[in-house]
């Protein structure tokens, strides 16, 4: 009797609802107040409560956020959280709390990035280059190259200067010394504050003695463009500055469409011309090869489900092509099954999305893709061209060799313009749409 009394008053094991009101109690104040200390049972908790939305196939998105918060925490262990890995937590925080709570009133109004945003490549006739450099040496190199390239460059011998240029005075792009901007610890507000002030915003361009992954990650989370090493290549450094003043007009996007439904594909063509996508459409899948290789698209998009060559089997074919195997291209089909997916990556497409496709999606999809396609090609032009520098000087150092014959060698070259738009993060808000500028203020 006495041991059905005891076990009718033990506790039974908690409900995932109880389960979730205990990480509601424990979570709302580390979200209301940074600073509070991160309880030593959070981790079990969140834990817990992951092992259970799995046993119970309930708020599984929950479940499997609380898993990744536990995770970072668990790993983090008892060291103080520095200001980026407390924006992660934060982050995690937040999504919990509204997994959990819908009626969690710190609903974001944006998504706010996990890496510091750089501003996009924008034309302008601004020339004024800012120096924030402490190497005299290095500070004479960069006006000389700097004047030569038509760019006026003007020296700030003190982070506070900087912060007080106006609409007047603000530069296209800020080149700093990392080790400068690692003295300050007011540095990345600073060039935060620059960024949301003006539009276009400076871009900010770093050099480091050595560009290692400790200075290219300060240099990221400062918001840096690019990260150049020492010595400086003036050269490159000319080139991405012309690239981020757009001084040569930006190329649009090629994309070749392949898609039996002609409906489908004049509502794709239009959003992406909206988005300044120049497309081709294709209904025949069997005639895509040829259009593909007549008009060099940046990337390809193309229907699983087609009539007479369906959409992997157009994949193998164009990936078995030595012109086209470096192509990017991107499957969309209704099929779920993650076997199709595996079976699309394994014949060497880039990506594969499920249809219906939301706009906003397939245009960042195919930029990011066509950039990075873009600055492979880049590279790669680069090397051959530093290649064939390179037999010059040997043919003009033994001119008996017979490759040396009728060679004329430039010594000096000529640095193509880098666009960096292949290094932009933009904010991106609820519904999908991307913002950068804040301001209304005229461009420079």
């Amino acid at each position: 009797m006495a041991q059905a009394e005891q076990a009718r008053e033990a506790p039974g094991p908690m409900s995932l609802q109880q389960q979730a009101e205990r990480l509601l109690a424990l979570l709302r104040p580390l979200l209301a107040d940074p600073q509070v200390a991160i309880p030593q049972r959070l981790v079990a908790s969140l834990f817990d409560f992951y092992i259970s939305a799995q046993e119970r196939n309930a708020c599984v998105q929950a479940g499997e956020t609380a898993r990744s918060l536990a995770s970072l925490l668990h790993n983090w262990g008892d060291r103080p959280l520095r200001e980026q890995d407390r924006l992660q937590v934060d982050v995690l925080l937040d999504t919990l709390l509204q997994d959990l709570s819908p009626q969690h009133d710190a609903i974001r109004d944006e998504l706010r990035p996990l890496v510091t945003p750089v501003p996009p490549s924008l034309a302008t006739v601004n020339s004024r280059i800012a120096l924030y450099v402490d190497n005299a040496a290095l500070l004479v190199i960069l006006r000389e190259a700097l004047a030569d390239a038509g760019f006026d460059p003007i020296v700030f011998d003190s982070l506070e200067a900087l912060a007080g240029v106006t609409d007047a005075t603000v530069p296209a792009a800020i080149i700093a010394e990392l080790s400068l901007c690692r003295l300050n610890p007011q540095t990345a507000a600073v060039f935060s504050n620059l960024r949301d002030r003006f539009s276009p915003s400076p871009h900010l361009v770093c050099i480091a003695p050595a560009a290692d992954i400790a200075a290219r990650l300060d240099a990221v989370r400062l918001g840096a463009t690019r990260v150049l090493g020492l010595p400086i290549d003036a050269a490159r450094l000319i080139a991405v500055l012309k690239g981020i003043t757009l001084q040569v007009p930006h190329r649009p996007y090629g994309v070749v469409l392949v898609d039996d439904d002609p409906f489908l594909a004049e509502l794709c063509r239009d959003g992406l011309a909206e988005a300044g996508i120049r497309t081709w459409v294709v209904h025949d899948p069997l005639q895509a090869p040829a259009v593909i290789r007549d008009v060099r698209p940046d990337l390809v998009v193309c229907d699983i489900f087609m009539p007479g060559c369906n959409g992997l089997e157009l994949l193998a074919v164009l990936r078995q092509d030595d012109e086209l195997i470096e192509t990017p291209i991107v499957l969309l089909s209704s099929d779920p099954d993650v076997g199709r997916r595996l079976e699309a990556l394994n014949l060497g497409a880039d990506d594969f999305l499920m249809k219906p496709v939301d706009m906003s999606l397939l245009v960042s999809v195919i930029v990011a893709r066509a950039r990075r396609a873009r600055t492979l090609r880049r590279s790669r032009s680069e090397l051959h061209r530093l290649q064939e520098r390179v037999r010059a000087l040997e043919g003009a150092l033994h001119p008996d060799t017979p490759q040396a014959a009728g060679t004329i060698v430039d010594f000096e070259g000529s640095a193509e313009t880098i666009n960096l738009d292949d290094y932009v993060v933009s904010v991106v808000e609820p519904g999908g749409k991307r913002r950068w500028a804040r301001g209304t203020r005229a461009r420079k």
